[in-house]
C-alpha cells in the first residue's frame, strides 16, 4: 500500500493539544520552499492561494513535495467555494484556511465545503483504487477514507474585519472549526488603517479576538515576519499557538543584515 499524501495529520494533533506549531506561510509555488520549511525544522506549510500564483497543477507537486518532506502541507484558498475547496483537497491537502470569515455561517459553510456527508457536503470522488486517482486518499483504505479524510483534515477560520472578530465566539462553536487565525493586513484596511500592522487598534482587535478565541476554547494562529517579533511575542503571551512565518520579509531582512555586518 502507498503510504502518502492522507495520512495522519501530525499538525491538527499538535495544534488541537495545544502545542505550539510553526509554519511557512507561502506566496511561491515552488517546491524547493516547502524543502526549506522542512529543514527548518517547520511543521507545515501553508501555500496562498488567494494572493499567490500556484495553480492546481502546482498545488498537487507541493503536496507531494510536503509529503516527501514529512511537513503538513495545507493551504489558504482564496474564497470559499465548493468547487474550489474540492479541487484543492483533492490535490492531497491536509488543511485548508478559510478567508474573510465574519460570522458562524461563514464558518458552517467552511466545514461544509471541507467534509464529507454526513459532516457536510464536500463532493464524493472514489477513494484510490476504486476507479480513480484520488491523491486525497493515497495509503487509506477505501472502507475508512471518508471517515479519515474527516478527522484529519484541518478547518481554520481567518478573520479579516472587526465584525469578525465581534464575532468569534460564535465562529469559535461552529462543530468542525479547528483553528482561529487573524489577518493584520486585512484587519489594518477594515479598521481604517490600511497598510498600518502595527497600529495600535489594529493590535488591540488582534489582542480581543485571541482572548475570545481562547475563552471560547479554541487554538488562535498569527502571521508574522522578522521584524514583527516584538508583536508576535505579544500575541503569543496573549495565547497564539499557531505561527505562521512570511518568508520574504524573513528573507529580506536577513539578507540586509548580513550585508550591514559584512561591509558596516
Amino acid at each position: 500500500m502507498i503510504g502518502v499524501s492522507m495520512r495522519v495529520n501530525t499538525m491538527k494533533a499538535k495544534v488541537l493539544r495545544g502545542e505550539m506549531v510553526f509554519g511557512l506561510a507561502m506566496d511561491s509555488a515552488d517546491p524547493i520552499m516547502v524543502e526549506y520549511a522542512a529543514m527548518a525544522g517547520l511543521d507545515f506549510v501553508r501555500i496562498d492561494c488567494e494572493h499567490g500564483p500556484a495553480t492546481l497543477g502546482d498545488l498537487e507537486h507541493l503536496a507531494r513535495a510536503a509529503e516527501a518532506a514529512d511537513v503538513t502541507p495545507t493551504a489558504r484558498l482564496a474564497a470559499n467555494r465548493p468547487d474550489v475547496v474540492t479541487q484543492v483537497l483533492n490535490r492531497g491537502f491536509a488543511g485548508l484556511t478559510f478567508p474573510h470569515i465574519a460570522t458562524a455561517e461563514d464558518a458552517a459553510a467552511a466545514v461544509r465545503s471541507a467534509k464529507f456527508a454526513p459532516d457536510g457536503d464536500r463532493a464524493i470522488t472514489s477513494p484510490a483504487g476504486r476507479g480513480m486517482h484520488a491523491r486525497w486518499s493515497l495509503g487509506v483504505p477505501a472502507e475508512d477514507a471518508f471517515a479519515f479524510a474527516n478527522r484529519e483534515t484541518l478547518v481554520t477560520c481567518l478573520i479579516e474585519d472587526p465584525a469578525g472578530v465581534e464575532n468569534v465566539e460564535a465562529i469559535a462553536a461552529v462543530p468542525g472549526v479547528d483553528l482561529i487565525t487573524f489577518g493584520a493586513g486585512d484587519l489594518s484596511a477594515t479598521a481604517g488603517h490600511i497598510g498600518d500592522f502595527n497600529h495600535p487598534d489594529v493590535r488591540a482587535l488582534i489582542r480581543d479576538g485571541i482572548r475570545r478565541a481562547r475563552a471560547a476554547g479554541k487554538p488562535v494562529g498569527i502571521s508574522v515576519g522578522s521584524k514583527s517579533m516584538e508583536r508576535a511575542e505579544e500575541f503569543i503571551a496573549a495565547g497564539v499557538t499557531v505561527v505562521q512565518l512570511l518568508p520574504a520579509p524573513l528573507l529580506v531582512d536577513a539578507v540586509a543584515r548580513m550585508r550591514d555586518a559584512l561591509t558596516g
